[in-house]
């Protein structure tokens, strides 16, 4: 299994709880790179979820303060995932 099926496998339970697809994307320079995705695809617009220097995620749908907080966690694990996988 690929580290690319692996995240979005640890992807799917948030992915769930949220009822919308998510994509976790790096940015690479002027780049994104998706990493990691889960979720129903709807085929409705895309929106940022959230968005720092290293990495951006994108919902289906619009994301509440609340909701927010879940997000963060799922970007925490993903990283810290690819950090232990890179580490071994």
């Amino acid at each position: 299994m690929s580290d690319f099926e692996k995240l979005s496998e640890l992807l799917k339970p948030y992915a769930e709880r949220l009822n919308t697809k998510i994509w976790i994307c790096e940015k690479i320079g002027r780049r994104l790179s998706c990493i990691a995705r889960a979720g129903e695809e709807s085929y409705c617009e895309s929106y940022i979820a959230y968005e720092d220097d290293k990495y951006a995620v994108f919902c289906e749908r619009e994301i509440t303060d609340d909701e927010k907080d879940l997000i963060m966690q799922a970007l925490s694990d993903v990283v810290r995932f690819r950090k232990l996988s890179s580490d071994s």
